[in-house]
């Protein structure tokens, strides 16, 4: 993710989260004066944002602050994709866990992060607002789950995938076979 990206990622942060998800001055702030902040983002070939999530990255743990599917292209898979990409990044950073919050009612991401390795670790109390409600507070150990990470793309995308990964570590490319 970059600054040119804010305007699109505020826009569907809203229609995914409504009142509770981070503003435009959230997002710069993320980007332009946190050290430990990571964000991507998933476009499709239009370069039309489809999804994008943010960690912060602290030591050997990765937290998953921030996570959203376009409400229009949710069941598409590309969730999973986001989440396998979450996980790569991990691994590739070297972390032993990655740990992150989901509201309690929110069944279809626990569903999502549970097929992924996640595990209910505790619940936090009141944690999140408009409207108020429990998190759920999830992680998952490594080493945990390249190759299902990569069975799971292999079965949404049998002709394989390509990944272009442009951060802070410069610019790679990573394709998952389709066998």
């Amino acid at each position: 993710m970059t600054l040119d990206d804010v305007d699109a990622v505020v826009d569907l942060d809203g229609r995914a989260f409504g009142e509770s998800g981070w503003s435009r001055r959230h997002f710069v702030g993320e980007l332009s004066e946190s050290p430990i902040s990571i964000l991507y983002v998933l476009v499709d070939q239009r370069a039309q944002l489809i999804a994008y999530f943010g960690t912060w990255h602290v030591v050997d743990q990765l937290h998953l602050c921030t996570f959203a599917v376009d409400p229009d292209h949710q069941g598409e898979g590309f969730g999973g994709l986001l989440l396998g990409c979450v996980i790569r990044l991990a691994q590739r950073l070297g972390c032993a866990v990655i740990q992150l919050e989901v509201r309690e009612s929110n069944h279809a991401a626990r569903s999502l992060y549970q097929s992924r390795g996640f595990v209910e670790e505790a619940i936090r109390r009141n944690l999140y607002s408009k409207p108020t409600e429990n998190g759920v507070l999830m992680s998952m150990s490594f080493p945990a789950c390249n190759q299902s990470v990569q069975a799971q793309a292999r079965q949404r995308w049998p002709n394989g995938l390509n990944l272009q990964w442009d951060d802070r570590g410069g610019k790679l490319d990573e394709h998952w076979p389709n066998g």
